[in-house]
C-alpha cells in the first residue's frame, strides 16, 4: 500500500473497510498492514540509499500517533499475554514488598559489590589486608544477615549479601591473621 491508498484508508470510515468492525479493530488492522509493508519496503530499499523507508506508508504524523498509542491499542492482547506466561512466582517476585519495585531489592543488589570486590582480593597477598576493613565486612554482614531474617518481611536477598559478606570478612581476617602471626612462627622455628 502506497502513502494515497493509507490516506484513503484513513479517511474512510470503519464500515467502509472493514464492515461490521469497531472504529478500534479496524485502527489496529490498518497499523498492522501498515507495519506489514514497512518490513517489506525496509528489505527492498536497505541496499540502497534510501533510509525512509517509513515515509512510503505513513507520514510523520501518523508515525508519531502510533508512538503515543498504549501496548493494548497497537498488540491487543499482548500484555494478557505476557501477563499469562509469566508465572506465579516472578509475579510475587514482582509484587513482593521487598521486591524489584522498591529500595529493599536494589540495595542489598548493589552491596554485592561489596562481596564480589572481596572475593577479587582473595589473589591479593595478605600483607595488603586491613584489619579494620575485613572487621567491619565481618561485623556488617553478621549484624545484617541476622536483621534481614527478624524484620517482616524477610528480605531474602539482603540475608544472602549478608552472609556472603561476613564469609568472605571472615576468611579474608583468617588469612590476614595466619599471615601476621602464625607464619612468622614458623618461620622462626624453621630457621632454627
Amino acid at each position: 500500500m502506497d502513502l494515497d491508498e493509507f490516506h484513503e484508508l484513513g479517511a474512510m470510515g470503519t464500515d467502509q473497510i472493514l464492515p461490521g468492525a469497531t472504529g478500534q479493530r479496524q485502527k489496529e488492522k490498518l497499523i498492522c498492514a501498515a507495519f506489514h509493508n514497512c518490513g517489506k519496503n525496509q528489505g527492498e530499499k536497505s541496499q540502497g540509499k534510501d533510509r525512509k523507508w517509513h515515509k512510503d506508508v505513513m507520514d510523520l504524523d501518523e508515525f508519531h500517533e502510533l508512538g503515543a498509542m498504549g501496548t493494548d491499542q497497537i498488540l491487543p492482547g499482548a500484555t494478557g499475554i505476557l501477563t499469562r506466561m509469566a508465572s506465579s512466582k516472578l509475579q510475587a517476585l514482582w509484587n513482593h514488598p521487598a521486591g524489584p519495585k522498591t529500595i529493599h531489592f536494589w540495595a542489598p543488589t548493589f552491596k554485592w559489590g561489596i562481596s564480589i570486590a572481596n572475593v577479587a582480593d582473595f589473589a591479593k597477598p595478605p600483607e595488603t589486608l586491613s584489619y579494620p576493613q575485613q572487621i567491619v565486612v565481618t561485623v556488617t554482614g553478621g549484624i545484617w544477615s541476622r536483621y534481614s531474617g527478624v524484620i517482616t518481611p524477610k528480605n531474602w536477598n539482603l540475608m544472602t549479601v549478608s552472609v556472603a559478606m561476613a564469609g568472605t570478612g571472615v576468611y579474608q581476617l583468617s588469612r590476614k591473621i595466619r599471615h601476621d602471626y602464625f607464619d612468622k612462627k614458623e618461620a622462626a622455628v624453621e630457621r632454627n
